[in-house]
């Protein structure tokens, strides 16, 4: 097993979408199907792994891993295109990214600030400084490790930031990005115990600035938050979306009968 490689913080997140040949898993040997459920929960044991069946077109399977060891991630790739149901998989598409924190969230130093600046002072201040930095390392830890809910639906789609003449993000000073990005957030947190997002890095990585993955109960859910979320400013001006998928939440056994990969001869 090669060494592992490991980022100097977050953690690498590898979505593969896969389709299906049906015509090549009607001749896949008995068991074949198996083998690839045989795979997904091996790699359930050694990294964060979300398999869902895809609707629509764009994909059969859509599987969502995330590991600190890049090559754990790189060994799952190859596993699942190694095992026997392999001649009836296509990998149609990938995305890596990797988790991260955000710019725009408040400093203790800035909070203190803040606070000092409304007339709290003295052992209160120090209090209220001590509470905010513990919420803000554990709102940090969520981000840069985050365990994902095992929820009914799963979203992916990625996106940049727009720079084109009036709507160039990057020539926005740091306080404006910051007021719309808050703004965009608190429209988010109205769906909190609906849908849970997770937007992991890409710039460098793969041809879009950021995977957004979310998870959801509902399917409207899905539909109305990303909706909803469009007419704050931040995206109505400053966002390009690539493709979204939409996968139903399958254990590896589910899913390979309902992809039709337990069909051969």
């Amino acid at each position: 097993m090669p060494e592992p490689v490991r980022p100097s913080e977050g953690w690498g997140v590898l979505h593969l979408f896969l389709r299906v040949d049906h015509a090549a898993a009607a001749d896949l040997a008995p068991g074949a199907g198996k083998d690839l459920a045989a795979v997904l929960s091996r790699f359930s044991e050694r990294l964060q792994l979300h398999p869902f069946s895809v609707l629509g077109h764009k994909a059969d399977i859509m599987l969502m891993a995330l590991s600190d060891d890049l090559t754990e991630l790189r060994a799952l790739q190859t596993d699942v295109l190694a095992c026997d149901a392999a001649p009836a998989l296509e990998l149609s598409w990938s995305y890596l990214s990797l988790t991260e924190g955000s710019d725009y969230t408040t400093t203790p130093e800035q909070y203190r600030e803040e606070m000092a600046a409304k007339g709290v002072e003295g052992e209160d201040l120090e209090r209220r400084v001590e509470e905010f930095a513990e919420r803000m390392a554990s709102y940090l830890e969520s981000k840069l490790h985050p365990r994902m809910p095992e929820w009914a639906l799963g979203c992916f789609y990625p996106m940049s930031h727009r720079r084109e003449g009036a709507d160039n993000w990057y020539s926005l000073d740091f306080e404006e990005r910051k007021r719309l990005m808050h703004d965009h957030g608190r429209s988010g947190r109205a769906y909190t115990g609906k849908v849970v997002q997770l937007v992991s890095g890409s710039t460098g990585l793969d041809d879009w600035e950021w995977g957004v993955t979310l998870f959801a109960h509902d399917l409207y859910d899905l539909k109305d938050i990303v909706y909803k979320m469009r007419y704050d400013e931040a995206s109505a001006r400053y966002a390009e979306f690539g493709d979204f998928v939409i996968g139903l939440r399958r254990s590896p056994e589910e899913l390979v009968t309902e992809v039709g990969l337990d069909r051969g001869r």
